[in-house]
């Protein structure tokens, strides 16, 4: 075994100098490894929160669009609202679907026999 130890490697250094300088390394490695995790795990955190927002503002983008549509309908239905209380829409319903008629108008009705009476 003596032999060994001495023996040298074909740089020139002994084996026994390699190994003290192989420790090091291996002290190094394991600081090295947990902030190459640390690190990772920061990244694998800000992409999940970037899906989020980006899954917020598309929902967002939705609901704004949803919220125009519902805004141009009431605009609709306010302008619709206009018409129904003008004197001559209320007048049409009157006369049409009540069978009313002015003061000093008379109305008449035609009325048809069928042959069977």
């Amino acid at each position: 075994m003596m032999l060994r130890r001495n023996r040298r490697n074909t740089d020139g250094r002994r084996r026994e100098d390699i190994s003290q300088i192989e420790a090091p390394r291996k002290r190094r490695t394991l600081p090295l490894a947990a902030t190459v995790l640390l690190f990772l795990s920061i990244a694998v955190s800000l992409i999940i929160r970037q899906v989020g927002v980006t899954a917020s503002q598309r929902n967002l983008a939705e609901l704004e669009s949803e919220i125009e549509r519902y805004r141009s309908m009431n605009a609709a239905l306010e302008s619709q609202i206009e018409l129904l209380k003008t004197d001559e829409y209320i007048e049409k319903i009157a006369r049409n679907k009540l069978g009313l008629v002015m003061p000093g108008e008379v109305r008449y009705m035609m009325v048809t026999y069928s042959e069977g009476q």
